[in-house]
């Protein structure tokens, strides 16, 4: 990780200087924004003195990580802890860049006379972090609760690969449920947000990548007492590669579109889990071919927010599809026109706009109502051609080989 870039200045881009540097060529970057800035000499002296710092902690970080690397082949388990101190340490590294960016930053905005407020700190700075520096903490996070398990080595017991599974009562909302519905409100908006923030909307691929890793998790909270099987991933699968297929299917037809619909379906007959991780892969893996960029994490999240609150909603009117078809109708063309575009919308604003005010997002929302009109309607018409046949079909697999139970 230390090899790739992890501090970026976009005024450098077209510059004799490059406009992302590595973390042993920080003086470089230091030096390009001297030129490009103007800024004294004792500043990038300053600045020469941090990298030699941070290049002695990327010597540190290496030793650790190879010193790791070496114990535990020796002696397995027993290298956990020198494992979590090297990924802490690489987590630290990034906190340490970003207070070199961010000093950086400051003394720019002073030398031109601008406030030092969050918007001037993220959103507007001049010297920024890659996708890279973050990465950093991404991995310690998913690895240090998890180390000793993954340098576990030992054959596990059959048994513990082929749990004996009942059929349960559905009761309501559990605590399951909840907690995704917390994480999917809190955590994923969260990560869209310092994409946008702190990441300029330029790691787009990182951000969609930790998009799928959170929508994994609530679903993979339905198995906590058994083993996910590969039956029940696959049909995830197939329904997401339906959505994919049929959005390059109509790709001629603006917006009218089967892809919410095919969300909604999964969602209702898969549970509210499994609706929102479809939506996630459906709005990701379709990009490749329609151009992946910043939206890419709205649409992800727009998706499988629709296919969640479908499952939520209808999660009691599983084998009832006949007397609730106008319902589901009704609940697909509002969940386009008002979840849907007005968060797609919302990420218009922010990824094509100079200036965020409320002025700007009411001219987005009026501009944008005849194309969330006309998903809206899309949406409706294939739930009502797809919905009964689609979900009695999911009904019958659901059934016959015990997946996706509650």
């Amino acid at each position: 990780m230390v090899c790739f870039r992890w501090v970026s200045v976009p005024e450098l881009k077209y510059s004799l200087y490059a406009g992302a540097g590595k973390l042993w060529k920080l003086e470089e970057t230091a030096a390009g924004i001297a030129w490009a800035y103007d800024v004294p000499e004792s500043m990038t002296r300053a600045a020469d003195q941090a990298a030699g710092f941070l290049r002695l902690g990327m010597v540190v970080s290496i030793v650790l990580g190879l010193l790791f690397i070496f114990l535990s082949f020796r002696v397995k388990l027993r290298a956990a802890g020198l494992g979590r101190m090297a990924f802490l340490w690489n987590a630290g590294m990034t906190g340490a860049v970003l207070w070199w960016a961010t000093d950086t930053n400051s003394a720019l905005n002073l030398l031109e006379g601008r406030e030092n407020n969050f918007l001037n700190l993220s959103l507007y700075s001049h010297v920024q972090l890659t996708a890279v520096a973050y990465l950093q903490i991404l991995i310690a996070l998913l690895l240090l609760p998890f180390l000793k398990r993954l340098l576990d080595t030992r054959k596990e017991y059959a048994a513990e690969f082929y749990q004996t599974r009942t059929e349960t009562e559905d009761k309501g909302i559990g605590k399951r449920t909840v907690l995704a519905f917390v994480l999917i409100l809190t955590a994923i908006p969260a990560v869209i947000l310092f994409g946008i923030f702190f990441l300029n909307d330029r790691s787009y691929y990182f951000i969609s990548l930790c998009l799928i890793i959170l929508s994994m998790l609530p679903f993979f909270l339905v198995f906590e007492n058994r083993r996910p099987q590969a039956r029940e991933v696959v049909v995830i699968a197939v329904m997401a590669a339906l959505a994919v297929a049929g959005r390059a299917a109509f790709f001629m037809l603006p917006q009218f579109k089967p892809v919410a619909a095919i969300v909604i379906i999964a969602g209702v007959g898969m549970g509210a889990e499994a609706g929102f991780l479809t939506g996630a892969l459906a709005g990701f893996v379709s990009n490749f071919f329609f151009g992946q960029g910043p939206w890419t994490p709205w649409q992800m999240f727009a998706f499988g927010i629709v296919g969640f609150l479908g499952g939520l909603i209808f999660r009691r009117k599983r084998g009832r599809w006949k007397h609730f078809r106008l319902w589901l109708c009704i609940y697909g063309g509002l969940s386009v026109l008002m979840i849907y575009g007005f968060l797609l919308d919302t990420a218009s604003v922010f990824m094509g706009m100079g200036s965020i005010n409320k002025a700007a997002f009411l001219a987005m929302y009026a501009s944008g109502l005849p194309m969330n009109v006309i998903h809206g309607a899309a949406t409706v018409f294939f739930l009502a051609v797809l919905g009964e046949p689609m979900l009695c079909k999911l009904e019958r697999i659901r059934k016959k080989y015990g997946i996706l139970e509650p």
